[in-house]
């Protein structure tokens, strides 16, 4: 039964699809919103669902999707399955009246995107998508300096990632963001992506290069290295996504009129410089106490966080998780009040899209083929 937009008076009954390790971070942002109740768990692995059931204190659990909806009345299911079932998932709560909240990325392709988009128009529901990048701690300090005109207009953004991938260095290839080239893409990419949306609105085009090809142990090729340029709505980007590096990166570099900034998003601090009135030289040297001063102060800030958070005297302030709890708390707060959510179909969609635009620009179906014979002569 198709149940009512909620009021902000009104409290959330929801329901958790997918017991995975993300399952436990959205359960954590759920209870700190006293207007939500979190009722119901569900996973295929009903040994899973039973045992995050039991450790936050649900209770009611189910092995199946369809058993859920039928016997849990519920205002909105979060979707934490992998993502080439998010679609068939995502389809079948909006078409029971009940709202989505999804994991990224919203769907495997634009055609699933715009399908959604219609069952959500079509049923009345609403969904809406964690892009939990777009909140995270240093990118809001960074949201706050642009709202006081600081930079002037956001002219280009450059992000960096290189990440370890524990799937990728331990064997585990069998992870469908390694069953097809473009699949790291659609896994991975939505993260920079969504800040980058965020700060220059929807790609428009796209040039980029996949290099670094290997061959996995499941047979398929992998490409480690991804460059991307991109022109967008009101600037430029760029994007470098690196995978099995040893050394982590996540960084952005925003460029405006009149100020840059580096964001480290994995150490958790920003940095700013602006034009003053001084001669080029003191303005350097002002520039380097300021910013050193900043970074100090942010670097205690985050060791001081780290240490209560661990004695238990205050809730967790990890970056990544403080960007879920943020995620979630917006999207709750404007289905409370009946405002456009902060994330909706259309800018996830748009996301998705500028992924299939990623893998296309780099070769397309042509990163899938693999010579047997040179694989085998490269390693004789």
């Amino acid at each position: 039964m198709m149940r009512k937009h909620a009021s902000p008076a009104r409290s959330f009954r929801v329901g958790i699809l997918g017991a995975g390790f993300i399952s436990d971070l959205h359960i954590a942002a759920l209870k700190t919103l006293p207007f939500v109740e979190v009722c119901s768990v569900c996973d295929q692995a009903s040994g899973k669902a039973a045992l995050t059931g039991e450790r936050w204190n649900i209770p009611q659990v189910y092995s199946s999707l369809e058993e859920m909806l039928e016997k849990s009345s519920l205002d909105v299911i979060h979707i934490l399955l992998p993502p080439d079932r998010h679609f068939e998932a995502a389809l079948a709560c909006l078409e029971a009246g009940v709202d989505v909240f999804l994991e990224k990325p919203l769907a495997t392709s634009s055609e699933e995107c715009d399908a959604l988009l219609r069952t959500s128009a079509r049923s009345g529901r609403r969904a809406g998508v964690n892009h939990n990048a777009r909140y995270h701690p240093a990118l809001e300090r960074l949201k706050t300096a642009i709202r006081a005109w600081r930079f002037g207009r956001v002219q280009h953004v450059a992000a960096a990632i290189n990440l370890p991938l524990r799937q990728l260095s331990q064997g585990q290839h069998d992870h469908w963001m390694f069953r097809s080239p473009g699949n790291i893409v659609l896994e991975q990419a939505p993260h920079p992506l969504s800040q980058i949306q965020l700060l220059v609105g929807n790609v428009e085009s796209v040039s980029a290069l996949a290099s670094g090809r290997q061959l996995l142990n499941t047979g398929q090729p992998f490409y480690n290295t991804w460059q991307i340029s991109m022109v967008c709505e009101r600037g430029s980007a760029q994007c470098s996504l690196s995978f099995g590096g040893g050394f982590p990166v996540s960084t952005l570099q925003v460029t405006g009129e009149d100020a840059v900034a580096f964001v480290d998003l994995r150490t958790n601090r920003v940095q700013i410089s602006e034009q003053t009135r001084f001669l080029e030289p003191v303005d350097h040297l002002l520039d380097g106490v300021r910013n050193g001063s900043a970074a100090m102060r942010q670097g205690a800030e985050n060791f001081v966080n780290y240490g209560l958070s661990f004695l238990k005297l205050k809730a967790s302030n990890d970056p990544f998780f403080a960007g879920i709890r943020a995620s979630v708390r917006a999207f709750y707060e404007a289905l409370r009040e009946g405002s456009p959510l902060p994330v909706d179909l259309e800018q996830a969609s748009a996301v998705i899209t500028a992924c299939e635009r990623i893998v296309h620009s780099a070769g397309g179906e042509r990163l899938n083929y693999t010579d047997i014979s040179k694989e085998i002569a490269h390693a004789g």
